[in-house]
């Protein structure tokens, strides 16, 4: 999130990628990812806001409720919504 933060600064109409975050966002809901501090996440602070309706209105709180974190890695392109088998 705070790399989309980032972003939006030099490309205000930048977004999170909503199938991929959606399916993280399952994952994450299910009880899946991990504790900040098992992946050097530790450090890695909450942007507040990153200016993503997506983001702001429902990964960001997501995590917070959580306190967890979901790997980007964790998504499989061959599950996600919309992909032709």
């Amino acid at each position: 999130m705070q790399i989309l933060a980032s972003l939006r600064e030099v490309f205000t109409n930048a977004s999170a990628w909503r199938p991929g975050y959606a399916a993280l966002a399952r994952l994450l809901a299910q009880g899946g990812g991990h504790p900040p501090a098992l992946a050097a996440k530790a450090l890695q602070t909450d942007p507040g806001q990153t200016g993503c309706a997506y983001a702001d209105g429902e990964l960001l709180p997501l995590l917070g409720k959580q306190g967890r974190f979901i790997d980007q890695e964790a998504f499989d392109p061959e599950r996600a919504e919309g992909h032709d088998a």
